[in-house]
């Protein structure tokens, strides 16, 4: 019985695959096996896999095209080794990679996962960026931020017990196993650069948008399907009669629809949104949102109204009117600003979700600002966070950027007069999803985006 199971999903990159076969042959390690699946490829990696069939240590499975996740949990079926490892076909490992990792785990048993730091190559193994992630337990506490999907190791066992891979999803970057395995497990990490991830036109993780809502599907199985506590969700939606900008003012008319429709539109569809206030000292703004059944019209007191006003002020004195009123209290508020048209329903039940999984004070909703940013001191510009080389990315150093669509709060945190807590999670939306309407620029480009998606 080999101590380290290494497999290894493939669908039509014969153009890699040899590449990645070989770096498990040449490892350090060699108390190992290594599961290659062809899923159903039509070009020529079967002809390329031939010649591995007669490896003592390599087996060759051929199937029908399954998808990632099915053939995740064949090869775990397969797998012989107490741990287990994947390896994308399109990526390559450091030669000490098994050595290592297997070394953390024989040694700390309190361990169920471990994975490195990795190099980031083109399509040529050029270098890109050597990628490094934050220690666990010294530099990060809140376990929001997966390990990689591929080259991570993990006791077989562990990974057994929690029900292997869901094979309901057919683009994911591990975040399924990764939220099921914290639940239970401890991960560890080590800062050392151990295996090649590629970044090609095939990638999976160049589709950015269909990841995150795949994500957003694993977040929503998750919590069906896991005893964690509901919560009493109260979405808030303020809104200044006469701002001080004037094109995001709520009735401007955007591509043929009062600005404020896009964001009413979608508080009404979230499905985790309890119950639904819109907060003004404008009655107009209240008959507007007396049009939807499911809104509460709050008249805000005239000392709130400014668009200066303390929003803590504000959603205090929404939540001393509820109680008053009907006894109701809600375990934490979301509040939507009418300035991000297109915030969706299921953004907000993301970051509810978010917050139940995680446990956190707070959820925001950020951009990863991935440019070099700056501030300036006394000899001009100075790189944030100390600045880094422009082929070395610290997890460290990612610059999250908020971008004002949800801010959600548990109760409690506002009541202290606070607008976020200390522990802060976050869900991630695209650029275009992120527009702030802030000046007649971003405007333009909201209207035409509206357009579009109106045609």
């Amino acid at each position: 019985m080999p101590k380290v199971t290494v497999y290894i999903t493939t669908h039509n990159y014969g153009h890699y695959v040899e590449k990645a076969i070989q770096t498990v042959l040449q490892q350090t390690m060699d108390d190992w096996e290594l599961i290659v699946i062809d899923d159903g490829s039509t070009d020529n990696t079967g002809e390329m896999l031939g010649r591995y069939r007669t490896h003592p240590k390599v087996q060759i499975v051929e199937q029908e095209n399954k998808g990632l996740n099915v053939t995740n949990n064949i090869a775990l079926r397969l797998a012989a080794g107490k741990y287990i490892m994947r390896l994308d076909a399109d990526d390559y490992l450091d030669e000490n990679i098994l050595l290592v990792l297997s070394n953390v785990l024989d040694t700390k048993p309190d361990v169920g996962l471990v994975y490195p730091d990795y190099y980031l190559v083109d399509e040529e193994d050029h270098v890109l960026e050597i990628v490094r992630r934050k220690k666990i337990g010294e530099e990060v506490g809140l376990l929001d931020l997966p390990a990689h999907g591929a080259c991570t190791m993990i006791r077989k066992e562990n990974l057994l017990e929690i029900g292997g891979y869901y094979e309901d999803f057919n683009r994911q970057d591990g975040y399924d196993l990764w939220i099921k395995f914290i639940q239970h497990y401890n991960p560890y990490n080590v800062n050392i650069p151990l295996f090649y991830y590629r970044q090609h036109e095939g990638s999976l993780t160049k589709d950015q948008g269909k990841l995150l809502e795949t994500r957003r599907q694993i977040i929503r199985q998750f919590v069906e399907q896991n005893d964690i506590s509901p919560m009493k969700v109260l979405g808030v939606v303020p809104v200044v009669a006469a701002p001080a900008v004037k094109i995001g003012a709520p009735f401007v008319d955007m591509a043929g629809k009062p600005l404020i429709s896009y964001t009413l539109d979608e508080v009404v569809k979230a499905k985790l949104l309890e119950r639904v206030v819109v907060s003004s000292g404008s009655q107009e703004v209240l008959a507007h949102a007396g049009k939807y059944p499911e809104i509460t019209a709050h008249l805000r007191p005239e000392e709130l109204t400014k668009s200066t006003s303390p929003i803590e002020k504000t959603l205090m004195s929404i939540l001393d009117s509820l109680e008053k009123e009907d006894g109701y209290v809600p375990d934490a508020v979301c509040v939507c600003y009418i300035n991000h048209p297109f915030r969706r329903a299921e953004h907000i039940d993301k970051a509810i979700d978010t917050m139940r999984i995680f446990n956190v004070d707070s959820v925001l909703s950020i951009q990863e600002e991935l440019s070099f940013c700056y501030h300036h001191r006394r000899n001009g510009l100075e790189p944030i966070n100390g600045g880094r080389k422009r082929n070395f990315r610290l997890e460290r150093e990612a610059i999250l950027k908020e971008n004002g669509a949800i801010y959600l709060t548990r109760t409690d945190v506002i009541r202290s007069e606070k607008f976020l807590g200390e522990k802060i999670g976050h869900i991630t939306m695209l650029p275009e999803e992120s527009l702030k309407i802030s000046s007649e620029f971003e405007f333009w480009v909201a209207e035409k985006i509206a357009s579009e998606r109106r045609a």
